[in-house]
């Protein structure tokens, strides 16, 4: 079993410059999301119920823009976390050097490797409110996307993908085991400066309190706008559903700016509300990352 858990240790490294060998080209602007699921410690209320903060849904949204063929984009998040309160429970994460690597390769076609070095969640659970603490390798995802339409400035955009999740360390924040999903984004123009954008995804996902699966859907509507060339802002609302009989449903709210301190160099700051078996949840987030 050594053997196995070395390869998925290196896995996440590899797949990226596996990605980012295969193109020499300029790169573009970052698309990608951010938001989903973490691992199977949630916060659990003091009646059992396992709740998921809503700042883990944060930039669900995926762009409906597709790289044109031949193009490499990339993005490294430096540091990055969020808190959250959840009734009278706590919850938060820490995130170092998370990696994203994208290359078009025509006729709609994209191919993206994310991978995330180190990840530490705290979250505190039972009547007791107990902190349970995982940290280590976070997973690796990869995602092909299709371009369905490509409006630009002029009309909707959309896309559809398909996304693998692949576990990182054993015992650490992220899922035990492979997750899979599908995801259609669509986006539309409001001016020369703004978007809205909607998506519908399905994943099959690891029960919460037992060794099952089960499908989860999601839901997100998404307003961006471009308020100059280095500074941006954006507001989303997001619902899951989970086929998990233990996981109640979960709506959300999150908005956030980004903007650029240098030429490469940007901070993102937001905040998120969110209401999960009847418990309301307020969180804040925020990250530094390196772009072209």
């Amino acid at each position: 079993m050594p053997r196995r858990v070395n390869a998925i240790r290196t896995f996440p490294v590899f797949a990226m410059l596996v990605i980012a060998l295969l193109s020499p080209c300029a790169c573009a602007a970052s698309s990608g999301k951010r938001g989903g699921r973490h691992g199977p410690a949630l916060p659990t209320l003091p009646d059992g119920t396992p709740v998921e903060p809503s700042t883990y849904r944060a930039e669900t949204t995926e762009s409906a823009e597709i790289l044109g063929g031949g193009i490499l984009d990339w993005e490294l998040d430096l540091v990055g976390g969020s808190v959250d309160r959840i009734g009278a429970l706590r919850a938060s994460t820490l995130e170092w050097l998370q990696g994203e690597v994208r290359r078009g390769f025509g006729d709609g076609f994209e191919l993206s490797a994310r991978a995330e070095s180190w990840n530490q969640t705290v979250v505190g659970q039972g009547a007791s409110a107990q902190n349970v603490v995982e940290s280590g390798t976070g997973t690796t995802t990869v995602t092909l996307r299709r371009r369905l339409r490509a409006g630009g400035i002029s009309g909707p955009s959309a896309c559809a993908g398909f996304h693998v999740r692949i576990p990182g360390a054993a015992n650490g924040p992220g899922p035990r085991v492979v997750e899979a999903g599908l995801f259609v984004p669509i986006s539309f123009p409001l001016g020369r400066q703004s978007r809205l954008a909607a998506m519908v995804e399905g994943d099959v996902i690891p029960d919460a309190l037992d060794s099952g699966r089960h499908v989860e859907g999601i839901s997100s509507l998404e307003l961006t706008r471009e308020i100059d060339g280095r500074l941006s802002a954006r507001c989303e609302a997001v619902s899951v559903w989970n086929g998990d009989a233990g996981r109640p449903w979960l709506g959300t709210v999150n908005a956030g700016v980004s903007f650029d301190l240098l030429s490469h160099i940007g901070i993102t700051m937001g905040a998120s509300a969110g209401n999960s078996g009847g418990v309301n949840d307020l969180g804040g987030f925020g990250r530094l990352s390196v772009h072209p």
